[in-house]
């Protein structure tokens, strides 16, 4: 990923937190038979220098099935996004220096996939990865309302994964670059537009 030092994100519990609030992850590994794409739902714990992250794939997968039981992982956690219009900006109008951005935040982890079987880690997984989207629920839902026959049989189904995060970066890109006047009418503009991402980017820019 490239980033200019203006919008890294160096602050480890930052990295943690953005990957936290976006889990569902764009896993890609590299094995012999070429690269495996997936979107994935990711579990963060702090094992380790940068963390760990542990997730799950049925063994029907081809990430299983076709052999992959140690390889190379990138792992990319993005958040909403949103086109920025120049007319957005109060500085630039007159001279016209302006022109359309993207504002948007990322995080990429590196690291080794190892494949990790065993009916008490795939318990101990589903739940944090429940727990992670429910607690915070006025009725959180957890793993002891469902069948302990249903959670068994699924189980069997499954086979986790888990990669230790080897190299660990991130990147806002909030229009930092600009003056607080343009970042205050950025916000407000994207408050008022539709796009779906606008206004969860707007809750990430200080102005």
């Amino acid at each position: 990923m490239h980033i200019q030092p203006l919008f890294a994100i160096t602050d480890l519990e930052e990295l943690h937190q953005h990957m936290r609030d976006y889990p569902l992850a764009t896993t890609v590994v590299a094995s012999a038979g070429g690269l495996e794409i997936n979107l994935l739902p990711l579990d963060l714990c702090t094992n380790g220098p940068f963390g760990t992250l542990s997730g799950h794939v049925a063994r029907s997968h081809s990430l299983w099935s076709e052999g992959c039981k140690k390889c190379e992982a990138t792992v990319i956690f993005q958040s909403p996004n949103a086109y920025i219009s120049p007319r957005w900006y109060v500085s630039g109008q007159t001279t016209g220096r302006n022109a359309p951005s993207w504002n948007y935040v990322a995080v990429q982890a590196r690291g080794t996939l190892r494949f990790v079987e065993g009916s008490e880690w795939m318990a101990a997984h589903l739940n944090r990865l429940t727990a992670a989207q429910e607690d915070k629920r006025p009725q959180p839902w957890s793993m002891a309302e469902a069948s302990p026959d249903f959670l068994t049989q699924t189980a069997h189904r499954l086979v986790g994964f888990e990669i230790e995060i080897r190299e660990l970066v991130g990147k806002k890109f909030l229009s930092q670059q600009r003056t607080e006047a343009d970042r205050s009418n950025l916000v407000s503009s994207l408050m008022l537009d539709m796009a779906p991402g606008s206004r969860a980017i707007a809750s990430l820019i200080k102005p």
